[in-house]
Parts: structure tokens; C-alpha cells; sequence
């Protein structure tokens, strides 16, 4: 059985529609509009050309590009974001178009968004704040301290990230150095991070002294003490002391770190801090003996989701990782740090989404003394 639609009741459907849907020649010339269409844009629209609604001309050029491009190519339908004013009543709204070109005729239907589009300039305004603060609380990239050099590479998965790296002087030839990465993403991550950061450099850090596995046990505690804050932080936290050429690192259920040619794994596995479990947690330091030429490389497991190593074996990675890095030995961290950087396919204009799915960063620490 054969089913047709009358004129009328597409002109009805058309008109009822509830979405602004209007119909122009290839002139722009616009010869339908529905009752929604009507309402943004005046009740007298028929006949006037579309562009008297374009509120930016660079879009308007943009838009018929892009149309006679996808006409060219035989494709009909496209979709644009763009700027469009309210003549009669002056009022600014964002839509999203869908063109569908058929025959000589341009099919336009549109989606106000204004309140999406206000929203999302808000959460950029407020991320770009985020990110300009997060990058005012991180190390410089590069420092050397005279006994100890580092520098290190940060890729994070948004625009801001939650990793965190530092090197803190606590006293001559007494350092702390820090690789951690804080659970989740985006802003609530950074928040941590920067409270992270700060504990480390309060005046509590170098009143612990020798006690730094109490220091962590206060972070854990801290962060536990926070309402509505559910991140946790899984790090390599390490007292660095070049009088007596030790290294004392707590392992808090982060990845295994390269010291020189070697993969070290933590010997007792320790939980990471702020993660809420039923019972107390106690961290130890690990001791490593220290000598002129050392050199250590921290990571985050953010790289373990690059493309190469996503479905790989977890140790083959690392081991592959440290291969890597032993090829640079014998450049300064900063140049080594670019260089991995770059055979990881880390440094160009793809976007970090496309290039791993977690935040990322690789320090280099060399121990000059």
C-alpha cells in the first residue's frame, strides 16, 4: 500500500516544525520560513535576502566557502556554528546550522545555542584562569642547582592536567623531588595538584626534616580530611640528601622509575595518598646510594596510553621506555627531555587528545656531585 503526503500537510509540518527551518535560492534570497524562523529573525523575512542576518561577515564568507566546496564535492549537507542578529529587535543569538543544498535551493534549519555557547565560554574563561595559575605553581622547566640538574617534559590530556613534578631546595645539598599524579582530570585534578604543591613547599616540609615518610602521612591525612574531594594521589616522593649520597623514596603506588640502566620497582608496595581505604596507611623509604653521574627518570602512566605502548605488555613498555632514554645518556637533561619527547611523537600539532589519554610527564634528574 502506497502512502502520500499532501502539499498542505508539508507546509504544516514545516511550519510546526520546533525549530527555525528557512528555504533560500542559490542567491540567498530566502522564499520560506516556519513560524519558529519568524520569531528570531522579524515576521517579514520573506524575500530579503539571508546575509542581512549574518552578524559576522568573516563567517558569512566562511559559510559560503565551505558550501560551494562541499557542493563541488557532491555533498549536501553540512553543519556550522555561527553568529546571527535579530535585525528588528537587535538581539544577538549563536546557532548551529545544518545546510542541506537540493537542486536550486538551500535548506537552512537552525538550533539557538546561545546558552551553550555563553556556558562554554564561561568554563573556557575559567579554565584558561585554571591553567594560567597552574602554570604559575609548576618548576621551570629546566634548573640546575649546581649539585643536581633536572628538567622535564608535561603534556597534559586537556588544557589543564593534574600531574605534578618539582624539584624543591630544602637546604644546601638537601632536595626533595617530586613525580605525582593526582586521579581524574581537569580542573578538580588541578586542584589538587595545587594544593599538592603547596603542602610541599610550607614551611611543615622542612620542620619534618629526617621524618619525611611522617610528611607524606600528614598529606594523606590532609587530603582524607577534605570534603567532597575524592581524588588521590599516586606519586614517587624522594629526599635527596648529597652530604650523605642517599636517596630515600617512598613509592606511593606510583610506576617503577630508571636509575641509570636499571628498572626499579618498589620492593613493598605502598598505597597512594588520599585514597580513602578501611584502615591506616604507613609509609617507608627505600634507600638508594648516590654518586657524581646518577641518573634518574621519573614518569607518569599517562604514558602508557600512547599509541605504541596502549596494548603492549606493561613491562615490555617500561623496558622499552628505558631504552629510549639510554639513548640520550650522554646529552643534558634538557636536550635528552626533547628528544624523547620527540621519538614519542610529543612534540607537533596534533592534538594531545589524539596523542594520549591520560596527563603525561617524563623528568630527567642528573646528579652533578
Amino acid at each position: 500500500m502506497k502512502y502520500s503526503l499532501s502539499e498542505d500537510f508539508l507546509k504544516f509540518i514545516v511550519e510546526e516544525l520546533p525549530m527555525p527551518l528557512f528555504v533560500t535560492d542559490l542567491d540567498d534570497i530566502i522564499i520560506l520560513a516556519n513560524k519558529f524562523a519568524r520569531a528570531l529573525m522579524g515576521e517579514d523575512i520573506k524575500g530579503k535576502n539571508a546575509n542581512e542576518f549574518i552578524y559576522s561577515l568573516a563567517e558569512k564568507r566562511m559559510v559560503d566557502e565551505r558550501v560551494k566546496e562541499r557542493i563541488e564535492q557532491g555533498k549536501e549537507i553540512d553543519t556550522y556554528t555561527i553568529t546571527l542578529e535579530n535585525k528588528k529587535t537587535g538581539n544577538v543569538f549563536v546557532a548551529e546550522l545544518f545546510i542541506h543544498v537540493y537542486d536550486n535551493y538551500k535548506i537552512v534549519l537552525f538550533k539557538d545555542i546561545t546558552k551553550e555557547a555563553e556556558a562554554t565560554k564561561m568554563v573556557n574563561y575559567m579554565e584558561n584562569n585554571l591553567k594560567n595559575i597552574q602554570e604559575s605553581l609548576l618548576p621551570e622547566r629546566s634548573r640546575d642547582f649546581g649539585c643536581l640538574e633536572y628538567s622535564y617534559f608535561y603534556l597534559p590530556y586537556g588544557m589543564i592536567g593534574g600531574d605534578y613534578f618539582d624539584v624543591i631546595k630544602v637546604k644546601d645539598k638537601h632536595l626533595v623531588a617530586i613525580m605525582a599524579d593526582i586521579s581524574g582530570h581537569f580542573s578538580p585534578a588541578a586542584m589538587v595538584m595545587a594544593i599538592v604543591r603547596t603542602l610541599f613547599h610550607s614551611k611543615k616540609l622542612t620542620g619534618h626534616g629526617k621524618k619525611f615518610a611522617k610528611f607524606i602521612e600528614f598529606l594523606d591525612s590532609y587530603l582524607l580530611s577534605l570534603k567532597n574531594i575524592s581524588n588521590y594521589v599516586s606519586g614517587l616522593f624522594c629526599r635527596i640528601d648529597l652530604i650523605k649520597k642517599k636517596m630515600f623514596c617512598i613509592n606511593a603506588g606510583h610506576l617503577p622509575f630508571i636509575y641509570n640502566d636499571e628498572v626499579i620497582f618498589p620492593a613493598k608496595s605502598q598505597f597512594p595518598v588520599g585514597l580513602r581505604i578501611p584502615f591506616d596507611k604507613e609509609y617507608t623509604e627505600e634507600v638508594i646510594g648516590l654518586k657524581k653521574g646518577d641518573r634518574f627518570i621519573f614518569f607518569t602512566d599517562g604514558i602508557l596510553t600512547l599509541p605504541e605502548y596502549r596494548d603492549g605488555n606493561f613491562k615490555d613498555a617500561i623496558y622499552d621506555i628505558k631504552d629510549l632514554t639510554l639513548r640520550y645518556w650522554n646529552y643534558p637533561p634538557s636536550e635528552a627531555i626533547q628528544r624523547i619527547a620527540r621519538d614519542l611523537n610529543l612534540i607537533n600539532d596534533i592534538p594531545s587528545s589524539l596523542k594520549n589519554e591520560d596527563d603525561l610527564t617524563i623528568s630527567i634528574i642528573d646528579i652533578k656531585e
